[in-house]
């Protein structure tokens, strides 16, 4: 009998491939965990609309729990968790992060507080990260950049592919190539675990607290390239 898994949804290229290697593990994934902002109506850090989220989680056909950070996001994320145990029988959550050791201190005390165990199936040494960007283009998902730090990178960053051209172009930078440390952040619109693809329709790039960023104005569900 498989154990099941809760995934912290980012809705980017780390959770998805942590998901991606759970599955093959044999986990059940029960639920993608997202934590948002129900003032500003899109997911922390990756700033996604609650509609391609919802979207993403139909394409990938599994359910997707959105909690408000709120003003305590700790407590928040906690009190998620300890939901989505309850109402999905969790065992574990799992998070994308790779080699921050003070994210994975957090995750894993956030994990136990809410009766979890803690998994980091993406955990690796800094130094891997750029073979971790070429096996994540092998395995066939198509990501695009939705933020990049505008201290480290400039607007036309924001809807670039994750391909081998991205490879070139991310080499000849000081930034991680998974762009762990903020440089870059990532949403998935297709891949071997979609059963539709995601389709931007329109957007704009838009400055954010330091991030130039992808606001999607519009996004629907079409059959899924990789299939």
């Amino acid at each position: 009998m498989s154990k099941k898994v809760v995934m912290s949804w980012s809705s980017g290229k780390d959770s998805c491939y942590a998901m991606h290697r759970l599955l093959e593990e044999g986990w059940e994934v029960v639920a993608l965990l997202s934590m948002v902002s129900d003032e500003y109506r899109r997911n922390h850090v990756h700033g996604i609309p609650f509609k391609p989220l919802e979207l993403q989680a139909e394409a990938l056909g599994i359910p997707l729990v959105m909690r408000d950070s709120g003003e305590d996001h700790e407590k928040g994320f906690v009190e998620g968790l300890a939901d989505v145990r309850d109402e999905y029988g969790a065992d574990a959550v799992a998070f994308g992060t790779l080699y921050v050791e003070r994210d994975r201190k957090w995750n894993a005390a956030a994990a136990e507080a809410a009766g979890l165990e803690p998994l980091f199936p993406m955990w690796i040494p800094r130094g891997k990260a750029g073979d971790l960007l070429r096996e994540w283009i092998g395995l066939g998902y198509e990501s695009i950049v939705c933020r990049a730090s505008e201290t480290e990178l400039d607007s036309s960053w924001v809807g670039q592919a994750l391909d081998a051209d991205f490879i070139d172009k991310v080499s000849g930078t000081s930034i991680c190539p998974m762009g762990e440390l903020g440089e870059y952040h990532t949403v998935v619109v297709d891949g071997p675990l979609f059963h539709k693809r995601l389709e931007i329709i329109s957007s704009e790039t838009v400055l954010n607290s330091g991030l130039w960023s992808m606001d999607i104005l519009e996004a629907s569900l079409i059959s899924a390239s990789y299939r």
